[in-house]
């Protein structure tokens, strides 16, 4: 006779154990799937104990009578079928390269992310750097905060040379920043999807 537990080791608010509640299955059908769920189980575990205490490769395709597939195995269903069904000496030589992507793959991350970690280091001590030169230079004007009324005609070209230099400076280091970006990105991405 099967049985179907209801609300066991359910507790009330005083934390006692409630008792089990029996109640006995009539359907056939019912009775059938319980048995076939529980018997599932149990062949699962040993399965599972056999593998373990073994070191055993296990496999274990169970089919209901839906037609339905049940598996189990160790290392996996599949690595242990396809050693037994294409004769492969070593059956998990496709976890380990797999291991070993994931593996490489994981490195790859790890020295991008130290190489962030120094670029990172680096732009705080520029900010500490540029933090301090404006708490020191409170005191003293900026240079462009300087009045150019005063200053000759050689003084102004020279000026003026000096600010487009400037410019062009500062759109060289921007494009290249712009350009290893771009290409931290699209390697970082490669990385990610395997190319």
């Amino acid at each position: 006779m099967a049985f179907i537990e209801g609300n066991n080791l359910a507790t009330i608010p005083n934390n006692r154990k409630r008792k089990f509640e029996n109640k006995k299955v009539e359907d056939e059908e019912h009775k059938s799937q319980l048995s076939f769920t529980k018997r599932k189980l149990g062949l699962f575990n040993k399965v599972t104990e056999l593998s373990v205490l073994c070191h055993a490769k296990t496999a274990l395709i169970i089919t209901s009578k839906d037609k339905k597939l049940y598996a189990c195995g160790y290392p996996n269903v599949d690595t242990v079928l396809r050693h037994f069904l294409e004769g492969q000496q070593n059956p998990i030589d496709g976890e380990k390269q797999m291991m070993q992507k994931e593996e490489e793959t994981v490195e790859n991350l790890r020295v991008e992310y130290e190489v962030l970690q120094d670029q990172l280091k680096e732009e705080k001590k520029n900010l500490q750097v540029v933090t301090e030169a404006q708490k020191n230079s409170a005191c003293i004007p900026s240079w462009w905060d300087d009045s150019i009324d005063d200053m000759s005609l050689e003084s102004l070209q020279l000026f003026k040379t000096s600010l487009e230099n400037l410019k062009l400076n500062l759109i060289l280091s921007l494009d290249e920043k712009r350009i290893r970006s771009s290409f931290s990105t699209t390697t970082t991405n490669n990385q990610i999807i395997g190319l």
